[in-house]
C-alpha cells in the first residue's frame, strides 16, 4: 500500500479511513481485470492497450467524488512534498491550476507516450476502469467493449461482447463499471451528490487534507 504506516493518528481521522477504504475498492478493481486478462490469456486472447497509446487521456477531464479529490491529494502530499511548509503547497496548487497544460486534466502529461498519468497510482475510478470493464444493459446484462484504439485480439470475432460471447470466448467477464461505482458512493453517501472535475475538487482536497496531516504528527520510530 503506497500509503504506508506512518502517521497513524491520521488514518484513524474520518478523511484517513475513507482514504483507506477507497484503497480497498481500487485494489479489488485491479484484481479484478488482472484476473480477466489473465482468463483471457488462457484462451490464447491477448487484452492490452497498445504501446505508448494513452489515447484515453487526450482532451479528458475526470469528474471525481470528493474521496477521490482526496485519496489524489494524499497521493501528491505524500509523494511530491515533504509538508516542511506553504511552499510545497503551494507548488502543488500551481501544478493543478497550470494554464500551459494543452490537456484538460493537469495530470496528464504527452510528452510520456505510455506513462501519460503523472498520477497513475491514484488515478480516479473512471481512469481505472476505462478499458477494462463492463457496463450493464437495460435488460440487466453485461456488455464489454474493447477501447476503439484497442486491435482486435486473435480469438475474438467481435469487438462488443455480451455475456455469452464473454463466457464462450474467455470464460469470465471483466469487473461491472456500475457495482464499483456505487461502492464508492456508499463510502460518504452523505457527498455521493458533490462529483466535480478533478482541477475543481483538487485544490480544497488539498488543502483539507494537508490540515489534517498537519495536526496528525509524524510517529517518531515510523518507518
Amino acid at each position: 500500500m503506497w500509503h504506508g504506516q506512518h502517521r497513524r493518528t491520521f488514518w484513524d481521522t474520518a478523511a484517513g479511513q475513507q482514504i483507506l477504504t477507497l484503497d480497498l475498492i481500487f485494489r479489488k478493481i485491479s484484481e479484478a481485470q488482472q484476473s480477466f486478462i489473465r482468463q483471457a490469456a488462457q484462451h490464447a486472447i491477448r487484452l492490452t492497450c497498445p504501446p505508448g497509446c494513452g489515447a484515453c487521456c487526450h482532451g479528458f477531464m475526470p469528474d471525481v467524488l470528493p474521496v477521490e479529490a482526496d485519496y489524489i491529494a494524499y497521493f501528491l502530499l505524500s509523494h511530491e512534498t515533504k509538508l516542511t511548509g506553504e511552499p510545497e503547497l503551494s507548488r502543488i496548487f500551481f501544478l493543478v491550476c497550470a494554464e500551459d497544460n494543452p490537456s484538460p486534466c493537469p495530470f496528464h502529461d504527452p510528452g510520456r507516450p505510455g506513462e501519460n498519468c503523472r498520477i497513475y497510482e491514484a488515478r480516479p475510478l473512471v481512469c481505472r476502469l476505462f478499458g477494462f470493464s463492463s457496463t450493464q444493459t437495460k435488460r440487466s446484462g453485461i456488455v464489454y467493449r474493447l477501447c476503439r484504439h484497442m486491435p482486435t485480439p486473435q480469438g475474438l470475432a467481435e469487438r462488443t461482447l455480451g455475456r455469452e460471447a464473454l463466457m464462450r470466448s474467455i470464460g469470465a467477464a471483466p469487473p461491472l463499471m456500475s457495482g464499483f461505482a456505487i461502492e464508492m458512493l456508499a463510502i460518504d453517501p452523505s457527498r455521493a451528490s458533490e462529483r466535480r472535475p478533478l482541477s475543481e475538487a483538487l485544490p480544497p482536497a488539498l488543502a483539507r487534507i494537508a490540515a489534517s496531516l498537519h495536526y496528525c504528527p509524524e510517529e517518531p520510530n515510523a518507518a
